[in-house]
């Protein structure tokens, strides 16, 4: 039992009181452990951030863009002072190794300080090539309004940092709804923001379900953005809450990411990419590899190497660091063996590491082999330490298969002929591709580009961070008096 304080909301500059309701959230690495204890808000208090950002609008959009950029990068030179302290928090409640934890916590770092880069190169007004002499033409990027910050349970600091940094930066107040299974990210940051001179109500965090708490949250008449990070079937539920209002939507949402061998690939690396893409993070990892297809010349022999590495996985406790920690909850550890044993049923055969130790969430890293393109494990998103892998005719047949289904976030294809790869990588729909890297390879200059069921809307990170947190205002100025109509 852990002994801090519960972790309670943020609401109009300051801390809600510890509720009598207080959730226990249990280790997922020591499931009879506890991880977080926290308080969720109620929907009055959801309601009353709201309110607090609305009214908070006017004061933060007037600060200065530059010493808006100065206040955040504060907040994150004090995230990346205290990088064990969020580390520690992220293994204990999310379960990922410690490696992982910080590696979280510097790719948000990277994805907050790149928007404040990219803000003091381009700021927030542009002048228009004079369509005429006599009138001079401007661009000007005002903040959105208030946005509500919906982030998951798998990053849960750095996708935080790469939805509230942008919010805040552009002039806009912003509510955050982490997820519940991990509170304690979110508490120690806010902790650290409510430090430093932000204006009461510019950034508040609403603990809580969504259920209880969604539709007054996304209800709210102020509400202008709603970026969200999450299952496919929440995002399109939240989708349709506000479709019918002046309400953006940035949607991060499921993926099923193909990773493409062909025959003339460097096996050794494909596998590591594999490893990677479909292990790390316990297999919670948006853009990790949901799926491997192996043209048929390799397949066998890259099946019997992936098994062989698979086998070789430490699993146990983030604390201990292991290779593979656990998954999030008691929920997807089951769902893991039933997706697992029907993949089997249907045909396919399971290639298990070394069981897991007793106690946590755990999940043996497991290589599918013999998925077929009718299989569910083919094309419905795992999101466990499940890697099927399906084998392909050939180059043609391989692009096919990777575009079977509704998903379409990542994809990479690994072959020794780099142009031939890229060709066919860019055939496969998807809106972040790779050739002869991991799935999840990104840097903080390019967005996060869900196509199909993977997104909607503007997507994150990069320019279109900008993109989505400001509105377009055009303005045009007399220079001279218009010459005199009369005759």
């Amino acid at each position: 039992m852990i002994a801090s304080a519960p972790v309670t909301s943020f609401i109009a500059g300051a801390w809600r009181p510890a509720a009598s309701r207080v959730v226990l959230r249990e280790d997922p690495g020591n499931a009879a452990a506890t991880a977080a204890r926290w308080c969720p808000a109620s929907p009055a208090d959801a309601a009353r951030a709201m309110d607090a950002a609305a009214d908070a609008a006017a004061a933060w959009s007037a600060v200065p863009l530059e010493a808006r950029s100065a206040l955040l990068g504060q907040l994150l030179t004090a995230v990346e002072r205290r990088t064990e302290d969020f580390a520690r928090v992220i293994t204990r409640e999310n379960g990922k190794p410690r490696r992982e934890a910080v590696a979280e916590v510097a790719a948000g770092l990277r994805d907050a300080r790149h928007a404040l880069d990219e803000a003091q190169r381009h700021g927030v007004a542009e002048r228009a090539s004079p369509g005429s002499a006599a009138v001079r033409s401007e661009l000007l990027l005002e903040p959105a309004g208030v946005q509500l910050l919906i982030t998951p349970w798998n990053f849960p600091l750095a996708t935080i940092l790469r939805k509230l940094v942008p919010a805040l930066l552009y002039g806009n107040p912003a509510v955050v709804k982490p997820s519940e299974l991990t509170p304690g990210p979110a508490g120690l940051l806010f902790a650290l923001l409510a430090g430093l001179p932000f204006p009461p109500g510019a950034a508040a965090l609403v603990l809580g379900y969504g259920a209880e708490l969604g539709p007054v949250l996304t209800g709210h008449p102020a509400l202008r953005g709603l970026s969200f990070t999450g299952s496919t079937a929440a995002g399109q539920a939240l989708a349709r809450q506000v479709a019918a209002r002046d309400v953006r939507l940035q949607l991060e949402m499921g993926g099923k990411n193909s990773l493409v061998v062909l025959a003339d690939a460097d096996l050794e690396a494909a596998v590591d990419a594999a490893v990677t893409g479909g292990f790390s993070c316990a297999g919670q990892w948006c853009t990790g590899t949901g799926r491997v297809i192996v043209e048929a010349p390799v397949h066998d022999e890259f099946v019997r190497r992936l098994a062989a590495r698979a086998g070789r996985l430490r699993v146990g406790p983030g604390d201990g660091d292991p290779d593979v920690g656990p998954v999030v909850s008691a929920e997807r550890a089951c769902f893991a063996a039933t997706a697992t044993a029907a993949a089997v049923a249907a045909g396919a055969r399971a290639h298990r590491g070394a069981p897991p130790p007793a106690g946590g969430h755990f999940v043996a890293p497991t290589v599918l082999d013999g998925v077929t393109a009718g299989m569910p494990a083919f094309t419905e998103e795992l999101f466990v330490p499940v890697l099927p892998v399906a084998a392909a005719r050939d180059a043609e047949d391989a692009v096919r298969l990777a575009n079977l289904g509704r998903y379409g976030l990542s994809a990479s294809v690994f072959s020794a002929d780099t142009a031939r790869a890229t060709a066919l990588a860019r055939r496969i729909e998807a809106g972040i591709v790779h050739v002869n890297l991991h799935t999840s390879y990104r840097e903080p200059a390019l967005p996060v580009a869900g196509w199909r069921d993977s997104g909607h809307g503007l997507p994150e990170c990069g320019r279109f961070a900008r993109d989505f947190f400001t509105r377009p205002r055009a303005l045009y100025t007399a220079v001279r008096p218009p010459p005199s109509s009369r005759p």
